[in-house]
């Protein structure tokens, strides 16, 4: 993987990786975004400078029962989509609420 570029999805556990991390490494160029949905603090405070990042996507946290076994193939193709230019599957609509 040597000179990919790295991204950080964290849907774990809040305090398992600090935000000043996550920031720091973002500043330093170690990754190249963060996919968060979970975090040391939740809900995440208005002020977290990580609202503000363009290298940053927030996640709701308020998705439906999902299985396990599905998540890595819908992520995968999310991504592939992302990087491709194209539509992205799932997308929260605001004007719908959801």
């Amino acid at each position: 993987c040597s000179g990919k570029p790295v991204v950080l999805l964290n849907a774990g556990r809040g305090d398992l990786i600090s935000e000043d991390s996550i920031i720091k490494a973002l500043d330093q160029r170690y990754l190249q975004a963060a996919y968060l949905d979970v975090f040391e603090v939740e809900p995440l405070p208005a002020e977290s400078s990580l609202w503000e990042r363009e290298d940053v996507v927030i996640s709701p946290h308020v998705s439906a029962l999902t299985q396990p076994s599905d998540v890595p193939a819908v992520f995968i193709e999310n991504y592939e989509r992302f990087i491709m230019g194209r539509e992205l599957k799932y997308v929260v609509d605001w004007s719908k609420g959801y």
